[in-house]
């Protein structure tokens, strides 16, 4: 492969994602399935060529950038606030559609009960990529975004580690407690003690300078810094980057370390970069998709779709009860439809069935096409309608909506 010809084909991405983030702006419509479509043509036209990503480079690549910069922005009083209902969807919510999503496999489908928890892990997180972009675009309130971005966020974290458990039953062969309990500390320890290092040292140096360049330079060596570190370590590098960042975000604005005007060019360069990442990460999975292969296994496609959709909407309702039975802390009912319907599968799930791509699996190609299917279609369905949708229930800012009250178990004003 030539420079001149890896040159045009990132030139060709770039071109792609501008084109169709300007058209699809222009007719108020989400640019992300825009993308999907011109990811998955531009490989049927060879004289327009794409840099062929592989999975492990997106995600050392892309994913850093763009949860880096998602931390940068959120509202780290509102994280605190709102802690146990994020928390509650991320884990406890992400254990249950993986539970879902593997009994359907292996009653339906056949898949061994690996394959069925595999497969169930795979799609059971809602893709920060994909969510994030198309709330973005929606403007939804603020509030109701921190929930959203913050579920996706974590659950990925969660996700990734119990996905990497299993995959070492696989190839371990016969695992004893002990060393799963291993993968699953360092995964979650690990990442943890380089995300909290990285993010002080980080706030540290930035106390010290008052560099605006180098302190955007900096930015850059945390966000993939401490992924690259973490990762090498075997632990879980979206922890350890989304606590960098958490960390960077509120010390920073607690304790200084970066002046305003710094401030505002660093928040402009993140913007910009998770904007073209995310742009990226959707061509990447149209360049994916296998329409022979969804063909193939069409019905049972739509078959997981309609049951993912049904078991998102009993978890969140499930979990939304139980926090109000907890705390008293209740979330409304328009809440509850907005989070139900922010469940895009994207570019994580797509990576993750890729990398057990290589396994000695019975029924690998059906894991494969029904992850490709799953992501189509929650990006078809769900982000073409989740524009009129939150309109429809009063999630847009030009309405006032009802935020989740505190411990006086009614819902107030925001």
């Amino acid at each position: 492969m030539t420079a001149t010809f890896q040159f045009d084909a990132a030139f060709n991405i770039l071109l792609l994602v501008t084109v169709i983030t300007l058209i699809a702006r222009r007719l108020r419509v989400s640019y992300t399935i825009g993308l999907i479509i011109a990811g998955l043509m531009a490989t049927l036209y060879p004289r327009f060529p794409l840099l062929n990503i592989s999975p492990s480079i997106f995600i050392a690549l892309l994913l850093p950038p763009i949860i880096f910069e998602e931390t940068l922005h959120l509202d780290i009083d509102g994280l605190i606030d709102d802690s146990d209902v994020i928390l509650s969807y991320a884990l406890a919510g992400t254990l249950v559609m993986m539970i879902a999503v593997a009994l359907f496999a292996y009653f339906l489908f056949g898949f061994t009960p690996l394959e069925a928890f595999l497969l169930g892990i795979i799609i059971a997180p809602t893709d920060p990529v994909a969510v994030i972009a198309t709330l973005r675009q929606l403007g939804v309130v603020k509030r109701f975004e921190l929930l959203v971005t913050g579920e996706s966020l974590f659950n990925d974290g969660v996700a990734i580690i119990v996905y990497s458990i299993l995959v070492s039953v696989v190839s371990l062969g016969a695992p004893t407690p002990l060393s799963v309990m291993r993968v699953a500390v360092i995964s979650i320890v690990g990442g943890v003690l380089v995300g909290v290092a990285g993010g002080y040292l980080v706030q540290f140096i930035f106390l010290w300078t008052d560099d605006k360049f180098a302190e955007v330079l900096l930015s850059f060596i945390a966000a993939f810094g401490v992924f690259r570190l973490a990762e090498e370590l075997g632990a879980s590098g979206v922890i350890a980057t989304v606590l960098a960042g958490l960390i960077i975000n509120y010390r920073c604005r607690r304790f200084g370390g970066i002046n305003a005007e710094s401030m505002e060019m660093l928040n402009t360069m993140w913007e910009f970069v998770g904007f073209t990442a995310s742009g990226v990460a959707f061509i990447f999975i149209g360049m994916y998709l296998d329409p022979a292969l969804l063909m193939k296994f069409f019905w049972p496609v739509v078959a997981l779709t309609i049951f993912l959709l049904w078991a998102r909407y009993w978890m969140v309702e499930g979990i939304a009860e139980a926090i109000e039975r907890v705390s008293g802390k209740r979330i409304p009912d328009n809440w509850r439809l907005g989070l139900f319907w922010s469940g895009l599968r994207g570019a994580v799930s797509i990576v993750l069935v890729l990398g057990v791509s290589g396994l000695s699996l019975p029924h690998i190609e059906g894991m494969t096409a029904l992850t490709y299917g799953v992501v189509l279609a929650t990006n078809l369905l769900q982000g073409l309608t989740a524009a009129p949708l939150a309109r429809r229930i009063e999630l847009s800012t030009k309405n006032k909506p009802r935020t989740p009250s505190g411990d006086s178990g009614h819902v107030e004003d925001a």
